[in-house]
């Protein structure tokens, strides 16, 4: 028999709306055991930078296709649906979505059929900056975890998150299969947008420096042997500043700040600043748990723009 762990969301992911809800999943030992279709040419020894993405919803994707549609010419949508022939992705979208293979970077690869993350603008800007060069994105996010029991990291104090050991499961799975298809690659950074979870207590909110400065530190010993010159760079962001949705909104944010100020390889994106929204889309009755379509391709292009500079 299966074993299985209960992972209960606090709050809607995609297809549900509101503060307060419950969405109960259950994550199964054998989803840690992932697999990749063999897809990809060989590499004969090809250079190529990795980039991780992690985290919850609005890094797994919930901002809507049909609205990006609506937001861009013809032109540009043809090109975000096409996806970015030097930019390729491994993805796991809380469950309802995942490639199984390295694919070209582009629509839908978010949270169900129609929806997309921060991975279409990070493509973007990468394949705009760096068309000569190839990108490989391994994205692990699962919509409503939180880091203080889900993404616990192993040097942590507790037991290890089920979502962490997930994510280096499957991020050791894409590794070795770039390796065994001869590209010489290293890992440049993390690119990480979540902590609305764990705005719900003060306690959570609190501690969320401590918990993730583990996250940060084991990530890096765990894939160290990947890692460039300059180390892997941890590309951070602000929550939403919305006290409605993410009570402690504001106390998780001063964690991050005070996260980025630790190393120099640690970089905090002002999502606040930058204008990102959520308030916006469906027009009908706005998704404020998640960015609007727009602002979710700005969040790609912060990432790409930040975590760039650490380039060797």
């Amino acid at each position: 028999m299966k074993k299985c762990v209960r992972i209960i969301l606090s709050f809607a992911i995609c297809f549900f709306i509101g503060v307060g809800a419950s969405v109960s999943l259950t994550a199964c030992k054998d989803e840690f055991n992932f697999t990749i279709s063999d897809t990809l040419p060989d590499g004969q020894g090809k250079k190529a930078k990795v980039i991780l993405l992690g985290g919850q919803s609005n890094a797994s994707g919930c901002s809507r296709d049909d609205y990006l549609k609506k937001n861009v010419s013809e032109e540009k949508y043809l090109e975000y649906e096409t996806g970015y022939d030097n930019v390729y992705i491994n993805y796991f979208a809380t469950g309802t979505n995942e490639s199984k293979e390295f694919v070209k970077c582009a629509t839908k690869q978010g949270e169900g059929g129609g929806f997309f993350g921060p991975e279409l603008g990070l493509a973007e800007k990468l394949h705009e900056l760096y068309p000569n060069e190839l990108f490989f994105i391994i994205k692990y996010a699962w919509g409503g975890s939180n880091l203080y029991e889900q993404w616990r990291s192993p040097s942590n104090f507790g037991k290890t998150g089920e979502m962490y050991r997930a994510f280096e499961s499957f991020v050791e799975t894409s590794l070795k299969y770039l390796k065994e298809k001869n590209y010489d690659f290293i890992i440049e950074g993390m690119c990480w947008m979540q902590g609305e979870s764990d705005s719900f207590s003060v306690e959570n909110a609190t501690e969320y420096k401590d918990n993730l400065t583990y996250l940060i530190k084991d990530v890096r010993k765990k894939f160290s042997s990947y890692a460039g010159n300059n180390g892997i760079a941890f590309i951070d962001a602000y929550i939403a500043d919305n006290p409605v949705y993410w009570v402690y909104c504001d106390l998780v944010n001063e964690s991050k700040r005070q996260v980025a100020e630790l190393s120099w390889t640690n970089v905090l994106i002002d999502t606040i600043a930058e204008g990102l929204t959520c308030s916006s889309e469906p027009e009908e009755q706005p998704d404020m748990a998640h960015y609007d379509s727009m602002s979710q391709i700005k969040l790609g292009h912060l990432f790409a723009q930040n975590v760039s500079q650490f380039f060797d």
